[in-house]
């Protein structure tokens, strides 16, 4: 997987201005809401949302406990997903640790409109799941979720330091797949 990172949100607004990719704030259903309650107080770690574009709304396609090695089997193979999953672990072999991390997965395949859809609402969402106290720590882009592996999101909630990290990044080369031209993997800052 080739990763990028971005380290300030200054470069996110100045990327988005020479883009010119808008914000769209879209109604939240209420009955998603509830389930963003639910992973809040800890009583399922997994979110699956998607847009509905007719509508303009987000809403929850999939709540539920998943394990990390669980996460690629709930993404569909030609349609962009936002994902909340709280990645629970040990930290240092001590205490375990809950991490929310807002996934944003978006396949090579897929229609135009979805993978122009998701960008636009991506800022206002994550905004919006703050507000509700989904205290967010790390935000990933991911277009193979069979990249997502334990080992990545642990070296990406706690890297060595960032030169070391970035330094890690460039010896990464996009594993050859039959069909596909590799994945890649974005770090945002929240």
């Amino acid at each position: 997987a080739v990763v990028s990172t971005q380290s300030t949100g200054e470069e996110v607004e100045r990327n988005r201005a020479l883009k010119k990719i808008p914000d769209m704030d879209m109604y939240v259903e209420d009955d998603t809401v509830k389930e963003i309650n639910k992973f809040v107080k800890g009583f399922i770690n997994f979110i699956q949302f998607v847009i509905d574009g007719k509508r303009e709304t987000i809403r929850a396609t999939d709540s539920s406990n998943v394990a990390i090695d669980d996460l690629a089997d709930k993404m569909p193979e030609d349609s962009p997903r936002f994902n909340l999953y709280r990645y629970s672990h040990l930290k240092e072999g001590k205490s375990t640790e809950f991490v929310p991390v807002f996934i944003y997965y978006v396949p090579e395949g897929g229609t135009a409109k979805a993978k122009s859809l998701y960008p636009c609402a991506i800022d206002c969402f994550i905004k919006k799941l703050q507000s509700l106290n989904a205290d967010i720590k790390l935000r990933l882009e991911f277009s193979d979720m069979a990249d997502m592996t334990e080992g990545v999101l642990y070296e990406m909630i706690y890297p060595p330091d960032r030169e070391t990290l970035l330094a890690s990044f460039r010896d990464v080369v996009p594993a050859k797949r039959p069909g596909k031209r590799g994945g890649w993997i974005k770090v945002l800052p929240v």
